[in-house]
């Protein structure tokens, strides 16, 4: 049994969730057009990010930094540290050694990517899926921490849609979310 899935789509949606720079709104665009031929999604998925795109288009770059800013690094309920979604205190910190050992095990150049963020920081997790060659990992890594938990940060989102990260989020959990049904 394989999880499904496009890994330079995985790379992309990472890259979306980085800190926006100059080529945020390049970087939108062709992830939806790497998205829409991949024909396998709902629409609902390419228009999520259609709507994230048309709201890049319309703000200027700082005001997309500090909304961004805002939402990930300020609030807990956003965060993009998956694990502060599931986990607390000890449990956490033993999710966090374990994800980082894991990336140390299959060659992720954890310290490269991360630039500091946690091992269970969405944007690493999503790079490193990407890069994973051991299928049976990745499918178990997706059910039991990754998809459960984007599935907790999206209906926080669901709270405040006026937020233009959340049809980000939305995307990103349901393509993970299909992704994960497809390999069962």
């Amino acid at each position: 049994m394989t999880v499904v899935m496009d890994k330079s789509l995985y790379t992309q949606l990472a890259e979306l969730l980085e800190y926006p720079k100059e080529d945020i709104v390049k970087k939108a665009g062709d992830c939806i057009k790497s998205l829409a031929a991949l024909n396998k999604y709902p629409p609902e998925v390419v228009a999520q990010l259609k709507t994230f795109l048309e709201d890049l288009e319309n703000l200027p770059l700082d005001d997309i930094q500090g909304i961004y800013s805002y939402t990930f690094e300020l609030s807990s309920d956003y965060t993009l540290e998956l694990g502060s979604h599931l986990y607390d205190g000890f449990k956490r910190s033993n999710q966090l050694a374990s994800l980082k050992a894991m990336y140390r095990e299959h060659g992720f150049p954890f310290d490269a990517v991360a630039k500091g963020e946690l091992p269970d920081n969405l944007h690493i997790l999503l790079k490193f899926l990407g890069t994973l060659k051991d299928e049976e990992l990745k499918k178990d890594l997706m059910e039991s921490f990754v998809t459960i938990a984007v599935e907790k940060l999206n209906k926080n989102f669901e709270k405040n849609k006026r937020n233009i990260y959340c049809h980000l989020i939305n995307s990103i959990y349901r393509v993970l979310d299909k992704d994960v049904k497809e390999a069962k």
